[in-house]
């Protein structure tokens, strides 16, 4: 298997490469800015490459290979399939696309555990590729090359799935003060466990908007934005980290659902003036969602503020960048509590953690707290080098931008994660590209890996609405980097070789 650290993924013979080189795995390699903008144009010159992708954004090859056999067995003239792990996630995509486009689909039972087929007309598949991506209700990859193979989980794999299951719940648990592991719920990806708690506190408050404080992750404010009965109130963009704009939300008599913010922002790594705004909140009667999967809660205290806690597991607490996950966690104190209580059983069998993915993720997870303190060294050592550096005119991390809001939410120990943010002087986008190009650090989506993972990101995530996100402060050239656990002046090294090619 190839090394990332001492070969990692960023020569143009890469381009479409899974990363790490895994059959499960959650990355792709895109080693050249103009491998970005193909991916974005779907060039066939790097679609025809990708043998993987993210798992919401790009079918991962055994679940387009599920799709294709659910065509080939339910699908009628001019129909397309999708399968779910659930009849209610399948039903939630049936009707979302009703909702939209006023299609009707039908479902069908695959015939493999709970899955479930929606079966559309095929110029409503964009439609409902949405749902997959925003909503994350997704079918894993272990779970997809599982039912093409019959190969269901006899009395072992369901022992050790389900004492992998127990182990997570436990050591995520430990990470959050005086939180039960029946408190945190599991979930087949991040997004699958935000939206979970969106259906359920939108349906508690009925026709109220939630409310997105600090620049949001795409389908966070996406997720919002097309499943909120009562739409979203946008506070992206502020000054005083959410404060005057949540304040003046409720002075006006306006009410909400749910405030929804990261710790902190990605890519901006900014974070909301929590310490205020959480008595607005209590006062108002909202509940307070904080997402930490950049943070994690090896580095800060979310439930010093927040009501419930998300976190997407593929990241950081995996770190090998092959299994992907969710989970939520509740306050026991929270008002809310016995809501979220009581309707996150059924929402967590509808998207479930695939028992034989929790086997792999519990390995993987077993030294997250040493490969975390890794993670917070390096990103402050490149700071460091970062920092003053005549090339570069701006750097985002939680140690240099909206510093006390971050502290606020810190633990004593804890550091400012992985995850950092530059942009280079000098005429753009020729700058980023040659910077990006020129960078032998592996390339691709994602971040927390246990390597290092570069991107631009806002091109990726944002290419459709650039000016939407330019508005909000986010620049298209900015550029993303993960810092993994690479010996530092190895890392530091490839940094400083790229700036000089500048």
């Amino acid at each position: 298997m190839r090394d990332p650290f001492s070969n990692p993924f960023c020569e143009s013979t890469d381009l479409g490469l899974a990363i790490p080189e895994s059959a499960h795995a959650t990355s792709v390699c895109l080693p050249c800015w103009e491998d970005i903008i193909g991916y974005e144009e779907k060039d066939e010159r790097v679609i025809n490459r990708m043998e993987c992708g993210y798992p919401r954004f790009m079918a991962h090859p055994f679940v387009a290979e599920l799709f294709l056999a659910a065509q080939r067995e339910f699908a009628g003239n001019g129909e397309a399939a999708l399968v779910f792990p659930s009849l209610a996630a399948a039903w939630r995509c049936g009707d979302f696309v009703k909702q939209q486009s006023g299609i009707s689909c039908r479902l069908e039972s695959y015939g493999w555990g709970e899955l479930c087929v929606v079966l559309l007309p095929k110029d409503a598949y964009e439609t409902s590729w949405k749902y997959w991506q925003h909503a994350g209700e997704i079918v894993s990859s272990r779970m997809a090359e599982s039912a093409l193979k019959d190969d269901a989980l006899d009395d072992d794999a369901v022992f050790s799935g389900e004492a992998a299951l127990s182990i997570i719940r436990s050591r995520l648990a430990a990470d959050y003060s005086g939180v039960d592991p029946g408190d945190v719920f599991l979930f087949s990806s991040g997004m699958a466990a935000i939206f979970a708690i969106h259906r359920i506190l939108t349906d508690h408050q009925s026709g109220l908007p939630t409310i997105q404080v600090e620049f949001p992750y795409r389908d966070t404010f996406k997720l919002q934005e097309q499943f909120g009965r009562g739409g979203i109130a946008d506070f992206s963009i502020t000054q005083t980290g959410g404060l005057d704009e949540v304040r003046n939300f409720f002075d006006l008599g306006n009410r909400a659902a749910a405030v929804y913010t990261e710790v902190p922002s990605n890519p901006l790594l900014r974070t909301a003036n929590l310490k205020a705004i959480q008595p607005i909140l209590r006062e108002n009667g909202v509940p307070l969602v904080i997402d930490d999967s950049i943070a994690t809660g090896r580095n800060v205290e979310p439930f010093r503020f927040a009501d419930v806690v998300t976190t997407s597991l593929t990241k950081s607490f995996s770190g090998e960048g092959d299994v992907a996950g969710g989970a939520v966690f509740l306050h026991p104190d929270s008002p809310f509590y016995d809501v979220l209580k009581s309707g996150l059983p059924d929402a967590e069998s509808a998207s479930p953690l695939f028992l034989r993915d929790a086997t792999v993720l519990e390995i993987n997870s077993r030294h997250f707290p040493e490969r975390t303190a890794g993670y917070n060294a390096n990103a402050l050592a490149l700071v460091d080098l970062l920092s003053g550096h005549p090339k570069v005119a701006k750097i985002w991390h939680p140690s240099v931008g909206s510093t006390a809001n971050y502290e606020a939410i810190r633990k004593d120990a804890g550091g400012y994660g992985g995850l950092l943010s530059i942009l280079l002087k000098g005429e753009q986008p020729a700058l980023s590209a040659r910077f990006y190009d020129s960078l032998k650090l592996s390339k691709g989506p994602s971040f927390g890996t246990n390597f290092s993972l570069i991107s631009p990101y806002v091109l990726l995530a944002h290419y459709q609405e650039l000016d939407w996100a330019r508005a909000r402060g986010v620049d298209p050239n900015l550029i993303r980097i993960w810092t993994g656990l690479e010996d530092g002046s190895d890392l530091l090294t490839s940094v400083e070789r790229a700036l000089d090619q500048l």
